[in-house]
């Protein structure tokens, strides 16, 4: 629940991570369905923030959900959602986060972005196996790393 908080309160997200913000030590993860906010914080958010806290690797820093749309009646419907994560060391942090999604029931086509250099990769779950250094050209929408 404290990732809940943590954006209910306001807490976090880009316009805080913007001054400190290190593209070599970010990383984003992309997770696709229709994942509701608060179910995003219950699910993934607070226990990636808890085993990312405990190990020291790092902290979640943000999220949110891109829309789709509709559903017939009206409800509102996630095409994906996003949780900004800003680690301590982006290796350790990377395969400390591809074991506890998979753990988390992370569906397929999870990925987590980040940037090496001068090269902008993303890692690719794949029927509970993930496909590492993939290149990408997406860009984050708020930070364009």
């Amino acid at each position: 629940m404290f990732g809940v908080l943590r954006k209910l309160l306001g807490l976090g997200g880009a316009a805080e991570a913007t001054p400190g913000f290190n593209t070599q030590l970010f990383i984003y993860i992309r997770i696709p369905g229709d994942i509701q906010p608060i179910a995003r914080g219950e699910r993934f958010e607070d226990p990636l923030q808890a085993v990312l806290e405990e190990t020291g690797l790092g902290e979640i820093s943000g999220g949110g959900s891109q829309l789709a749309d509709p559903y017939p009646d009206g409800r509102p419907r996630v095409e994906f959602c996003g949780i900004d994560v800003d680690a301590t060391d982006l290796d350790k942090a990377r395969a400390l986060l591809m074991r506890k999604l998979i753990e988390l029931d992370a569906p397929t086509g999870t990925e987590l972005h980040y940037t090496k250099g001068e090269s902008m990769l993303l890692d690719r779950l794949v029927d509970g196996a993930w496909s590492e250094a993939e290149l990408r050209s997406i860009r984050h929408p708020g930070f364009g790393a």
